[in-house]
């Protein structure tokens, strides 16, 4: 990686790694579990399956009314980092 890019394009890149990595680690992970071969040379993997309960928000805002759960919801701010390329003259469309 080129540390003299600018850290909005080193961040970029470095987002489109990590996306190959998990697309690479969803192919492996459903090879480990359709094969069954859990052991490895350095590694071993151990498949546990459970249940999870989750509420769902929008449901309970239309049965019980946002009177009722105002008291239980939270807010909480998110900030969110968008990164697209840039509209140059090189790139533009004609």
């Amino acid at each position: 990686m080129n540390e003299n890019r600018h850290a909005v394009d080193q961040l970029a890149d470095v987002r489109a790694e990590i996306k190959q990595l998990k697309a690479r680690e969803e192919k492996l992970r459903s090879e480990v579990v359709a094969g069954g071969d859990m052991i490895g040379d350095d590694n071993e993997a151990a498949l546990s399956e459970f249940t999870v309960e989750r509420l769902d928000v929008e449901k309970l805002k239309v049965e019980l009314g946002m009177v009722f759960l105002r008291p239980f919801l939270r807010e909480k701010i998110v900030k969110r980092l968008q990164i697209k390329p840039r509209q140059t003259k090189a790139n533009r469309t004609t």
